[in-house]
């Protein structure tokens, strides 16, 4: 599995992880089914992404990757997916999708509190809209 594979799944990932859909991980027809399921299988065992119920059952569906987390290393190195390489992405992803949000949110209330007090007369006469 090339670099390129592994941070468009990574991608996926990041995306799944606040707008999370079960079906979606079926449908990765264009990466490796088995890597699918290793990333899935991965992410069920972190503290960190959420949905471990759901990503244990995907992972299962598509491929019962190993049970524990040096097996699962094994298996990936097997196949040539670089599971260090993904979890870096997939938390950096996480982390600037946060800062985006919070950034975002932060420039809309700034903007709203400017035209607010835009609108603000301390002569205490109202500003015509």
């Amino acid at each position: 599995m090339d670099r390129h594979a592994t941070e468009s799944l990574a991608q996926f990932c990041i995306a799944q992880r606040n707008a999370f859909d079960a079906d979606g991980w079926h449908l990765r027809f264009d990466i490796d089914g088995e890597a699918v399921a290793l990333a899935a299988k991965y992410l069920s065992m972190t503290s960190w992404y959420g949905h471990e119920e759901e990503l244990e059952r995907i992972a299962a569906t598509i491929h019962l990757p190993a049970e524990s987390s040096l097996g699962l290393y094994r298996e990936s190195r097997a196949i040539g997916f670089d599971l260090p390489y993904f979890s870096a992405t997939v938390r950096i992803g996480i982390t600037q999708a946060r800062v985006d949000h919070e950034t975002s949110q932060t420039t809309a209330n700034l903007a709203a509190a400017a035209a607010k007090a835009d609108r603000f007369d301390p002569s205490g006469t109202a500003n015509p809209l």
